[in-house]
């Protein structure tokens, strides 16, 4: 009886043990999560800040600044391209808007309208160790918390084949196991 109360007690603890282990890893997950997406939104907008910066200088010093917006809203659209991104938008230093692309025409009207979660990530653009301006890029959240999801599923699914794995493996020790102990008992 004892035997039984203890194996039964062992179970228990496994089960006990193995759901905690899975809640500090989605913990864990999520946590790293946050840190990759912000480190992510920061270094794409410093990047694009860095090759806009040539661009930009060459605008403010130029007197002829007819194609300029043609010129920037096609490599802003090459940048909507490389993510997803609902709208990415160029200032100039004192916050003039040089041009845009994306769905966002405000951001004040599309934060009061938006439902979903999103992040902003804004950097400067500097030209000789001086700010020229400033690039904002707005990042959807729902897409990025798609893919979150799907690696997440992705882990538990490892998590649950080692898991059975581990289960195969007990029994097919226990089993090992008691068969020997029969085979020395009988003799």
């Amino acid at each position: 009886m004892t035997r039984y109360l203890i194996r039964t007690g062992f179970i228990i603890a496994s089960l006990f043990a193995v759901s905690w282990v899975w809640q500090v890893q989605h913990q864990t997950t999520q946590a790293h999560y946050s840190v990759y997406t912000q480190q992510l939104g920061q270094r794409l907008s410093q990047i694009a800040a860095g090759s806009l910066a040539p661009w930009l200088n060459q605008t403010l010093i130029s007197t002829d600044k007819s194609d300029y917006r043609e010129h920037l809203e096609s490599t802003l659209s090459t940048y909507l391209k490389l993510g997803h991104f609902r709208g990415i938008t160029v200032f100039n230093r004192y916050g003039v808007e040089l041009g845009k692309v994306g769905e966002i025409d405000s951001i004040i009207d599309f934060v009061e309208l938006q439902e979903s979660e999103f992040s902003v990530f804004v950097a400067p653009i500097r030209v000789a160790d001086s700010t020229a301006g400033y690039i904002r890029f707005v990042v959807d959240d729902d897409i990025i918390a798609a893919q979150q999801q799907l690696l997440q599923q992705q882990q538990q699914g490892m998590f649950t084949v080692v898991l059975l794995l581990g289960a195969f493996i007990g029994g097919f020790g226990v089993r090992l196991y008691y068969r020997k102990a029969r085979y020395a008992f009988a003799k």
